[in-house]
């Protein structure tokens, strides 16, 4: 009996320390993550962290400028669109206006009845680009019109057109009544057309101020003129 007593306690003692021999590896690696877990995270009792305070950085952070004194006030400009013929003014036309034009139209009208009866008629029509009416007109719808109204002929619809279509003149001295005039106005292209009357004048659709006459010796006429052309 005392025999069998020594033999159990012998086989429980072996299996216990199996247990704990078994059990040691899985209870390092909880103990290893455990640790690991402390190191990484915060502990908190009763909502107090003991943390270590996260390292200040040196880099300072501007607070966001107040939307109303941050504001730049910009003043709006009214864009005009200004073609580059219109930044300088035109001289003045020959004739201020149609009545100060009516002597001159009158004698015009006794040797060339139609072309002088058709500038007396437009004679101050508004000047706008793409225009083709009395109420208002662009310079190459104009000669256009005058030497469909005047002359029975037709020309294309832009002053390059009219500039390409005609034989070219290129002395002042030889221009005749009825030649188109035509200039480069701040650009290397035909940008501006009339008809030459004699005596130096021609008629034409000025960007600022309608339909007039001028003196094609004026010194703005002079700088930007390319010469003259006739229909054949």
């Amino acid at each position: 009996m005392q025999k069998l007593i020594i033999m159990l306690s012998a086989a429980l003692f072996a299996t216990t320390t199996l247990s704990f021999a078994q059990d040691a590896p899985r209870n390092s690696r909880i103990a290893s993550a455990e640790t690991s877990a402390e190191a990484s995270e915060s502990r908190f009792i009763e909502g107090i962290s003991f943390e270590a305070p996260l390292k200040r950085s040196n880099t300072t952070t501007t607070a966001p400028a107040n939307n109303n004194n941050s504001r730049t006030n910009v003043k709006k400009t009214k864009s005009t669109n200004i073609r580059p013929d219109l930044m300088e003014d035109e001289p003045a036309p020959a004739f201020r206006d149609k009545n100060t034009a009516k002597n001159n139209l009158t004698e015009g009208i006794k040797k060339s009845p139609l072309l002088y009866g058709f500038i007396e008629e437009w004679y101050g029509t508004p000047y706008r680009m793409g225009g083709t009416t009395k109420k208002s007109i662009d310079c190459s719808a104009f000669t256009r019109q005058l030497f469909s109204d005047v002359y029975d002929k037709s020309l294309d619809r832009t002053a390059a057109m009219q500039f390409m279509m005609t034989k070219r003149i290129y002395d002042k001295e030889d221009l005749r009544e009825g030649d188109l005039v035509f200039f480069s106005i701040k650009t290397k292209r035909i940008s501006h057309v009339g008809v030459y009357l004699g005596g130096g004048k021609f008629v034409h659709a000025s960007s600022s101020r309608g339909v007039v006459i001028s003196e094609l010796d004026q010194a703005y006429w002079s700088r930007y003129y390319s010469g003259g052309g006739r229909l054949q």
